[in-house]
């Protein structure tokens, strides 16, 4: 709401967008906590966190230069307004392809990725390898990204918890506090721009209000805050374990700002200071250690369409500074329930989109995955037919929305809309048109109707919404593409073997091969 970059991402091709006031942010209740409401469509459970009734004593701040050794701003980037013209769109619709392109295996497609897990292996690489991952609500909430991270960081070691949204929902690893008044702007909504990588902003400008995020594992070596900038913005006062640093955030125009503080920490917090807003992007943290890092950027109600919101400049630093291995997209389900979904532009979207990724991090991997199963049941369904899943036949399928519209008893029972399989085929699509490894979610849950299997499980997989999987079948979903994913780096370790014993042999080849022997002139 993520390598997308000077991205003239998709937000550089839309007419007419904006940049404006959040009148229509949603205002987010005080000291509000609960679970995340649930309906047939998905779930909003925005900044809903737990909030002590006060965040202790703290000391005097101090006011920090603009550099130093323990505290910097990486660079400010205006908020520029995207380009009228529409023709990276149109190109893309015209030259979209209607034929099924060869899937991509996992060790030819994420090769770069599985390169940087080696020396890992192999303690050759000092850094992290570095996940982004983006999508909509299929990982909000941190079950299914929380799950594969957990994975992933018990095989190859946890260098930090990487990119997280302000307060959005709750994160594995990572306890999130609030207090006061914090109103919230998505691009999965109605809200202007501009958005980074994130996809949403809070705001507070008052000085009792509090963002709080405490690390429940290790702690961290450095933090890195992002705020956006313009002449209604204020000073911020960032805590990191009760050491206090005020950040100017007023600026004649409107631009995004990240302050990077090197502390070893478990606990940083973030605070209006009563002369201005303070609209905060995004928080990541990180160590120097060896390890992986996964940022999960799902943003609720997210859809393909949504990068299209994304300030391309904001984007671009987000993910240049990420420096991401690993891109994993995960979007469509929300499409496929979208009965007017004009497939074709969707699709054209959906490679311009990933075009843009390679052309800003042409050295990540891309990974993506295909929407889970998920089935609709219309109001007018009886009991009975609420007991029964079944996929639509062809002639159900081409008169749907006739049926639909009728309130047709043949379609009084559980099933996946029409959409939804055509939106998996284009994601897919694009996935080997652009050499990504694509990983079919539905098919690993047991293809049309598993959902429906699933809620009947012990215990459950799936909610009975029919489209909401429970933390056990994000845990279920997550082991299965990790031992998927970690195949694909067993086929690599291998190809990289036969390549390096490849050498040697010709090598030897050579040394072994007899002298050419002189041959005498006949006179």
């Amino acid at each position: 709401m993520l390598g997308l970059v000077a991205l003239p991402f998709l937000g550089g091709c839309l007419p007419g967008m904006g940049w404006g006031d959040d009148s229509d942010r949603a205002s987010l209740a005080d000291d509000h906590d609960g679970a995340p409401a649930l309906n047939r469509s998905y779930k909003t459970n925005f900044l809903s966190f737990q909030s002590p009734s006060s965040a202790g004593s703290q000391p005097a701040p101090t006011l920090m230069p603009d550099s130093g050794p323990s505290f910097f701003a990486f660079s400010t980037f205006e908020a520029r307004r995207p380009s009228p013209s529409d023709a990276s769109l149109a190109l893309a619709l015209n030259t979209a392809e209607a034929y099924e392109p060869n899937p991509v295996t996992a060790a030819e497609a994420l090769e770069n990725f599985y390169g940087a897990l080696a020396k890992l292996n192999a303690g050759r690489r000092s850094g992290a390898a570095k996940i982004v991952h983006l999508g909509g609500d299929d990982i909000v909430d941190d079950r299914f990204a929380g799950a594969l991270r957990e994975h992933l960081t018990s095989r190859f070691g946890n260098a930090g918890r990487g990119l997280m949204l302000p307060g959005l929902y709750p994160v594995k690893g990572m306890k999130i506090d609030r207090r006061g008044a914090w109103s919230l702007a998505s691009a999965a909504g109605n809200a202007p721009g501009p958005f980074g990588l994130s996809g949403v902003r809070v705001t507070s400008s008052s000085s009792d209000a509090w963002l709080r995020f405490t690390s429940a594992e290790t702690s961290f070596d450095w933090v890195e805050a992002s705020f956006m900038t313009g002449p209604q913005q204020g000073t911020v006062a960032i805590s990191v374990d009760g050491e206090t640093k005020l950040v100017p955030t007023r600026a004649p125009n409107t631009a995004q700002t990240s302050i990077r503080i090197m502390a070893k920490a478990r606990e940083i917090t973030i605070r209006p200071r009563g002369d201005g807003d303070v609209t905060m992007l995004s928080l990541t943290t990180g160590t120097q250690t060896p390890g992986i890092v996964y940022s999960n950027a799902g943003v609720p109600g997210a859809t393909a369409m949504t990068l299209a919101k994304w300030n391309r400049d904001f984007a671009a630093n987000d993910l240049k500074k990420l420096d991401p291995d690993l891109i994993i997209l995960s979007f469509g389900k929300k499409e496929g329930f979208d009965d007017d979904l004009d497939m074709r532009e969707y699709e054209a979207r959906l490679r311009l989109t990933v075009d843009q990724i390679k052309s800003a991090v042409p050295n990540a991997s891309l990974l993506l995955i295909g929407p889970p199963d998920a089935a609709r049941l219309p109001t007018f369904a009886s009991l009975g037919g609420a007991q029964v899943c079944r996929a639509l036949n062809p002639q159900e399928t081409a008169g749907y929305s006739r049926l639909l519209g009728r309130s047709d008893e043949r379609l009084g029972r559980w099933h996946a809309p029409p959409r939804l399989e055509t939106v998996r085929a284009v994601i897919r699509r694009t996935a080997a048109a652009n050499g990504a490894f694509y990983w079919d979610w539905a098919k690993y849950m047991g293809g049309h109707c598993s959902i429906h299997a699933w809620t009947t499980m012990n215990p459950p997989l799936a909610a009975p919404d029919h489209m909401t999987l429970t933390e056990a079948g994000n845990a279920r979903s997550a082991r299965a593409l990790f031992a998927e994913l970690m195949a694909g780096f067993d086929g690599y370790q291998r190809m990289a073997l036969a390549k390096t014993a490849v050498v040697p042999q010709a090598a030897a080849l050579i040394t072994a091969a007899p002298p050419k022997t002189a041959r005498k002139k006949r006179h």
